[in-house]
């Protein structure tokens, strides 16, 4: 893989970012952008025109002369354009190419669930840079980042089909926090893979987070090339559980794990947690209280929590559930919902009515996010999809009912009844949202 930084390799990660409707352009590349917009009116132009030719409102003439001189307006504004890019796109390879270059590390004024998070998004070449890197080390360690509900669904399969197994649910104790730098600059030092640029850069950023935080380890969260470096440093700890006797599966999603045995001697289940602990002491981790071990092994009786499922089997009863934590997350944002409508009414009572229904509209159906490379599906049920009990979104349903029973605006009540928790999942509801709206309404529940 080519890993120098070239205008070439930053132009294409410029493309990616374009396809996937991100930002860079907008921020980063003011000139390029206001000639995209250009571009475009004069393609709206042209169909405009092309409407007008059709109806027979302007003679074919007219429009192959106007047809004409649109292109040659056309064509040099995507000269200009691309030479925008590319010129601001070769300054910020000479910058990343120089020697004393580092990404520009920097910690966020919020936490986010009680932690520290970190950002390198100030500057065009830091972003650019780390994003360059996160490629590399994708492709180069054939990073695949797990699906959670490929994880889910695989469980689901395990331990529901009646058979004796012995599982053990473990969390890595502060993961992040806990990345011995000596390991892990060892293990990227030592690679043939990667080019001195990439390992320059790496350390720089590892050291910058030292002089950050004030601690000799751990992982920037927040920054996309942890997550890789994340499952770069456990890649060793994946290899020698699986090889893990009487092992019949095994998932990690970040820093959770999911282990499922079949013992050859009962007895042998007595070992495997201290065989997990054992490898993880290797690398500096233990797990944490979370952790549990539920056997399976005399009767088909047990219950766990994974992924935001509640997973409970009592014989020939088999349960798939939201986990307590995402039930009481999803009340909380209800709850945030009309909290804020009744902080704003008074002043902005029309615009207040809509923020509530957008939210509670969202929370009860399903959308599809465009402009994401995936055109992924979210909502009630993409999120839940593998749930067969729907007892806790009928109390949600519930709970939506009393809080809507204390608004005194009969109109915005009567609109707020439609929606269901239960019907959304049920009926696979959709509902569509432009990204302005799915914006603001994220920015509200970040902390809720």
């Amino acid at each position: 893989m080519d890993q120098t930084v070239t205008v070439k390799n930053l132009r294409g990660l410029f493309d990616e970012d374009q396809k996937k409707g991100g930002s860079l352009e907008q921020k980063f590349f003011p000139n390029a952008f206001a000639l995209k917009r250009k571009i475009a009116f004069i393609k709206r132009h042209y169909k405009y025109l092309r409407s007008r030719l059709k109806k027979g409102i302007i003679a074919e003439e007219l429009f192959l002369a106007k047809h004409s001189r649109l292109r040659v307006v056309l064509e040099a504004r995507r000269e200009r354009y691309e030479a925008a890019v590319t010129s601001l796109l070769s300054s910020i390879a000479e910058l990343i190419n120089k020697k004393d270059f580092r990404l520009e590390v920097h910690a966020l004024p919020d936490l986010v669930n009680g932690k520290q998070v970190y950002s390198v998004g100030s500057t065009i070449e830091s972003v650019l840079a780390a994003r360059h890197l996160q490629k590399i080390l994708k492709e180069l360690y054939g990073i695949r980042l797990a699906s959670r509900d490929l994880i889910v669904n695989q469980i689901k399969s395990l331990v529901f089909d009646g058979f004796p197994k012995y599982v053990i649910k473990a969390d890595i104790s502060a993961f992040y926090e806990s990345v011995n730098h000596k390991l892990l600059l060892e293990q990227l030092h030592g690679s043939t893979k990667l080019s001195v640029l990439v390992k320059r850069l790496i350390t720089r950023a590892i050291k910058d987070y030292v002089s950050l935080s004030g601690s000799e380890k751990g992982l920037p969260r927040g920054i996309g090339i942890s997550a890789y470096l994340a499952e770069i440093y456990l890649a060793k700890v994946d290899q020698d559980l699986r090889r893990s006797s009487d092992l019949v599966y095994y998932s990690r999603y970040v820093d959770d794990m999911f282990l499922v045995y079949a013992p050859r001697r009962s007895e042998h289940a007595e070992n495997y947690l201290s065989e997990l602990k054992a490898i993880l002491d290797r690398k500096g981790l233990i797990v944490n209280s979370k952790t549990e071990e539920i056997s399976f092994l005399t009767e088909q009786k047990g219950s766990f929590e994974y992924l935001g499922y509640a997973f409970k089997i009592d014989g020939s009863s088999k349960k798939l559930m939201l986990s307590r934590k995402k039930f009481e997350k999803y009340r909380a944002r209800v709850k945030k919902s009309f909290d804020e409508y009744e902080v704003k009414r008074a002043t902005m009572r029309e615009k207040s009515s809509v923020e509530l229904i957008s939210r509670i509209s969202f929370l009860t159906s399903n959308t599809r996010l465009f402009n994401r490379k995936s055109n992924a599906f979210i909502g009630v049920f993409f999120g839940n999809k593998f749930i067969n009990d729907t007892k806790q979104l009928a109390g949600l349903d519930h709970f939506l009912k009393h809080q809507i029973g204390t608004l005194v605006d009969e109109r915005l009540k009567r609109r707020l009844s439609r929606f269901s928790f239960e019907l959304g999942f049920k009926n696979k509801v959709f509902r569509n949202f432009d990204p302005k709206t799915l914006s603001e309404m994220s920015r509200g529940w970040l902390h809720g």
